[in-house]
């Protein structure tokens, strides 16, 4: 999870897919985990963020939303906005989606990860060329964005 968000996808998920193999109940076991840790610290963004990711991949959405609500009513972090529009994402509502991105952005405006997920937003709305403009945005702060890289030459790839 932390190395997706540090923009090493392929590792990321590499190391994430031989858990899997090791603990088929990953995600159910972390939801556990994480249960116990909020009990102890309820603002731990780590944990949080944690918490979201086990729901997500439970298909677990609706919990992941609220979770991220509370947490935006409670202290507003930018992480709990990037993973409720990653939620909301997965739900295809990308219209909700961007407006969770442009808060985070409100209170970060070189959030990197922020214009990643505005542009597949976009992206996912057919608004290529505002798409591209995020995705610019991204790797303009974050050179690494391999991502944003990919997702511009999959647009023009596909038009």
């Amino acid at each position: 999870m932390t190395l997706i968000e540090m923009n090493q996808p392929r590792k990321g998920i590499k190391m994430r897919e031989q858990a899997k193999q090791i603990n088929s109940n990953l995600y159910i076991d972390l939801l556990d985990y994480s249960n116990i840790k909020l009990t102890l610290n309820p603002q731990n963004a780590f944990v949080l963020t944690a918490k979201n990711y086990a729901l997500n991949e439970e298909k677990k959405q609706q919990e992941a939303i609220q979770l991220c609500d509370k947490n935006l009513i409670e202290e507003p972090f930018k992480s709990a906005l990037y993973r409720k529009s990653f939620t909301l994402q997965d739900l295809n509502q990308h219209s909700q989606a961007i407006q969770c991105i442009e808060k985070a952005l409100n209170s970060d405006l070189k959030y990197s990860i922020s214009y990643m997920m505005q542009g597949y937003s976009l992206q996912s709305l057919c608004k290529q060329k505002d798409a591209i403009d995020c995705y610019d945005k991204a790797i303009q702060l974050d050179p690494n964005q391999a991502l944003a890289f990919f997702s511009i030459k999959v647009i023009y790839y596909r038009n």
